[in-house]
């Protein structure tokens, strides 16, 4: 059976100290290629696709992460959270970056292993969530994909392909770039939803799916995240 493939990616791979990841000795610039059936977390050379995800798997001292290419990718789907993980059949390592010591990459975070900026959970690729495994901004619960949403689950993937953005619960149809061309104003929202100040909803009352209760809701959760 011939498996899907995404013909080139780039992406984010760590090392020991070495330069070897499970016994594999790799070499700045050098391509690497594998035989036979490529095997999620068994066969095929594994990479993430943000910067922040190899430290879920790499936490010993002297960890190093590199940028990668890589080729014949396994295509599977994908999953909110920095964490998320690939397989490919070919890889290089391009650069090496330097994290913070939480595995940080964005700017102003205090969890661990995000890729955005002014996050307080962990492994979150947007900014502004307090929850964890976000990739949209502006979360505050667990898993979410979207915008301004607080609840706990797993829906449709924030801004990657034509896949719709979620705001406030309610699916909107919309991609990343055209949710944000249509409604420029969640920016703002998303700021203030960092701020302790009192967020008043006129506004904002056009955004998808929001209500004044909803605001409220998700306004105190991120106040509670911050202050946990």
């Amino acid at each position: 059976m011939t498996q899907k493939t995404i013909a080139k990616m780039t992406g984010y791979k760590a090392t020991d100290k070495d330069m070897r990841c499970r016994g594999h000795q790799f070499e700045l610039g050098k391509w690497y290629e594998v035989d036979g059936e490529l095997r999620l977390c068994h066969h095929g050379f594994h990479f993430c696709d943000h910067p922040s995800g190899p430290w879920t798997y790499h936490n010993a001292e002297g960890t190093r992460v590199f940028t990668c290419e890589a080729e014949d990718v396994l295509d599977l789907p994908v999953e909110p959270g920095a964490d998320h993980k690939r397989v490919a059949r070919r890889i290089r390592l391009v650069a090496e970056i330097i994290p913070d010591g939480n595995g940080n990459t964005g700017y102003g975070n205090t969890g661990y292993r995000n890729t955005g900026d002014w996050n307080t959970g962990n492994g979150n690729t947007g900014d502004r969530n307090t929850g964890n495994g976000n990739t949209g901004d502006g979360n505050t619960g667990d898993g979410n994909t979207g915008y301004g949403c607080a609840g706990h689950h797993r829906s449709d993937i924030f801004g990657l392909g034509e896949d719709p953005v979620q705001c406030f619960g309610k699916g909107t149809g919309l991609t990343y770039n055209e949710f944000f061309e249509k409604f420029p104003i969640a920016y703002q929202l998303g700021e203030l939803l960092a701020g302790d100040d009192p967020i008043p909803f006129e506004p904002y009352k056009d955004l998808p799916g929001i209500t004044k209760a909803k605001l409220k809701a998700l306004h105190d959760a991120h106040i509670k995240g911050r202050k946990a």
